[in-house]
């Protein structure tokens, strides 16, 4: 019976690698390095969705945006197709004709068609629709440019999650070198190799915790 308990204390001798402090403070190196991993992986996996939801956003922005400008497009062309028909009917004479016409005009054009009478006829541009005339203003374009620059600032935030999610994946491959380094350091009986080994593992797992915080600000 005595003999059959000396044998299980030494076969779980030989099959514990934690005799010491040393080995101890090994294991809590393990562990921290399993976790960091899993952390790297898991904030590589939300960057790498936040990427993919913002440039999802920035294609849906553009393609109303495209709409919108399409929109403004129509908008000028009816414009642009009063004004021609006004000068036509004051060059005329139409008095009445020119009159129903402004009455069909919005409210933008009007200002805008006003800005053009009152320029002097040696500087006065051929239409009203230039970048010069300030009252008038395509409120599609308007528009149009707000979601360009909406699509533009997710684009942005979609490549920045995407940058992360990178940095997040390179860590975890450090750290999976490090836990390699660790372990290797449990099946050495060398002591000045299973040192050097756990100070290099204890440097990349420092380094990459420091990278997270970094990361995470």
């Amino acid at each position: 019976m005595e003999q059959a308990r000396d044998q299980v204390a030494e076969q779980h001798q030989h099959h514990t690698w934690i005799r010491s402090r040393f080995d101890l403070a090994v294991a809590v190196l393990l562990g921290l390095t399993v976790m960091a991993i899993a952390w790297g992986a898991y904030r590589a996996e939300v960057k790498g969705k936040d990427a993919e939801h913002y440039f999802n956003r920035s294609e849906e922005t553009i393609a109303a945006a495209h709409k919108v400008e399409l929109q403004g497009d129509q908008e000028v062309a009816t414009d642009e197709q009063l004004f021609l028909e006004l000068e036509r009917d004051r060059a005329e004479g139409r008095a009445r004709s020119v009159t129903f016409i402004r009455q069909l005009m919005t409210a933008e054009l009007a200002a805008a068609v006003r800005w053009w009478e009152q320029q002097p006829a040696a500087t006065r541009p051929s239409t009203p629709f230039v970048d010069g005339n300030p009252s008038y203003r395509n409120r599609f374009y308007i528009r149009g440019g707000a979601l360009e620059s909406r699509a533009a600032h997710y684009r942005e935030q979609a490549h920045q999650a995407e940058e992360r999610r990178i940095d997040y994946t390179i860590v975890s491959v450090l750290l999976t070198v490090g836990l390699f380094v660790l372990g290797l350091s449990t099946q050495l009986l060398v002591p000045w190799v299973r040192l050097g080994l756990v100070g290099f593992g204890a440097v990349i797992l420092v380094g990459a915790l420091v990278r997270f915080v970094d990361l995470g600000t």
